[in-house]
């Protein structure tokens, strides 16, 4: 009879511990948020993350949050990171999160992946955030 190699049982035992050491960080750094508002619409209020915000060249990544004034289809707010090319004047949703309640908050109740690049429209609360953060 074979020994069982210790080195495989270790990891064995280690990987699902770090992978939910992983998933508490990643929420615990969500609850750490500091949302500023940066402006208002008829649908709602938004919010974006300044400690989120990551700069790459002319690119700035940052984490977006909306809060709708009523619910719509079962969702109260969403998150969203977005990516703006400043001199392009074009920006991309990169991952986006809808809960049922607010602030991010409540359950999730789905979301998208990367969308294609888009013009900032004028007047629009994507162009109020591109000028907080560019």
């Amino acid at each position: 009879m074979k020994a069982a190699n210790p080195a495989v049982n270790l990891r064995s035992a280690l990987l699902p511990r770090a992978a939910a050491v992983a998933v508490l960080a990643l929420a615990a750094q969500a609850q750490a948020a500091e949302w500023v508002s940066y402006g208002q619409s008829e649908n709602g209020a938004y919010y974006f993350d300044r400690g989120s915000v990551r700069t790459e060249g002319d690119r700035k990544r940052v984490w977006r949050l909306f809060a709708l004034r009523e619910p719509q289809g079962g969702v109260q707010s969403g998150k969203a990171l977005v990516e703006i090319q400043c001199n392009a004047g074009t920006f991309r949703y990169l991952r986006t999160m809808y809960y049922s309640g607010p602030m991010g908050q409540g359950k999730y109740v789905g979301g998208a992946k990367e969308q294609s690049v888009e013009p900032i429209g004028p007047g629009t609360m994507i162009g109020e955030l591109a000028q907080k953060v560019c």
